[in-house]
């Protein structure tokens, strides 16, 4: 009888597992659900956290900025937490943003991005001072009203959708028509839409896809990125100041997976930065 061989999760080293019973913070979960006195809850480790950042700062580039996207974890106390360690936060919500001025951070270092904001939400974000990823003509319309009505000038970068796709992702946002986004086609109109309103161009976010755990596809899209980021900046009223290529790295979920190996990223990023500088 031949045997089946069972594909096994990745090792996970950021907790302990002692006598057959996980250890978050330096404590058993049986302790926590003891003091906490009911299920379910969720535990974070601070130090965790903070050892990944660490780690992303040590590989990657030094002139690259990282940023948290608040949809990942919203929770008020570990956005406080990483917003000490990262060089800004993405929001995805009216919500999102309240959280994030909460921890202090600048306004010019955090970003607005989503397909369906509601105009009390663009008019929160433009009384906040932060840069509106803008995603539509309704928006951009809606912004410059709201300028006119208030004497604010938006700061906006224009979120592009890529004409092309991270591949083996496992959340394409790019390679066809996406909810998210202005298609790469449509982007010069905008650009030229946006010189003729009261509204500051800041950069563009090109966000082609996300958890995708090859670095050759990574790397691919992420030179992609800086290529359709110069092509456009052609059409712009103003320098680009920023550019967000989004989409985060991946994460071994399921059986067979393996960690991403950020060597390759690092290398490629640091081929293509100076040629953004």
């Amino acid at each position: 009888m031949n045997g089946i061989a069972f594909k096994h999760h990745a090792t996970h080293g950021a907790f302990n597992v002692i006598d057959d019973c996980l250890h978050i913070g330096g404590r058993s979960l049986v302790d926590l659900t003891s003091q906490l006195g009911r299920t379910p809850y969720y535990a974070y480790d601070r130090d965790v956290m903070t050892r990944t950042v660490q780690r992303l700062r040590q590989v990657l580039p030094e002139s690259l900025h990282l940023h948290f996207a608040m949809k990942a974890n919203p929770m008020p106390e570990v956005v406080q937490h990483l917003a000490a360690l990262v060089d800004g936060l993405d929001v995805a919500s009216g919500g999102e943003l309240k959280i994030a001025l909460q921890t202090g951070t600048a306004p010019d270092r955090i970003s607005f991005a989503g397909p369906g904001k509601s105009d009390t939400e663009l008019a929160f974000a433009v009384a906040s001072g932060i840069t509106l990823n803008v995603e539509s003509d309704r928006e951009l319309r809606e912004l410059a009203n709201i300028s006119r009505a208030t004497g604010r000038r938006p700061q906006v970068a224009v979120r592009v959708n890529p004409d092309f796709e991270l591949k083996s992702s496992g959340m394409k946002m790019g390679g066809g028509p996406k909810p998210f986004g202005v298609d790469a086609e449509r982007v010069p109109d905008m650009l030229r839409d946006i010189a003729s309103l009261p509204l500051d161009f800041r950069g563009f976010h090109i966000f082609s896809g996300s958890q995708n755990l090859r670095p050759d596809s990574i790397v691919e899209a992420q030179q992609k990125s800086l290529a359709l980021a110069v092509r456009l900046a052609q059409f712009a009223p103003t320098p680009v100041q920023l550019l967000n290529i989004g989409g985060g790295f991946g994460i071994p979920y399921f059986p067979g997976e393996e960690p991403l190996d950020l060597q390759p990223i690092a290398a490629g990023l640091a081929e293509i930065i100076p040629t953004a500088a």
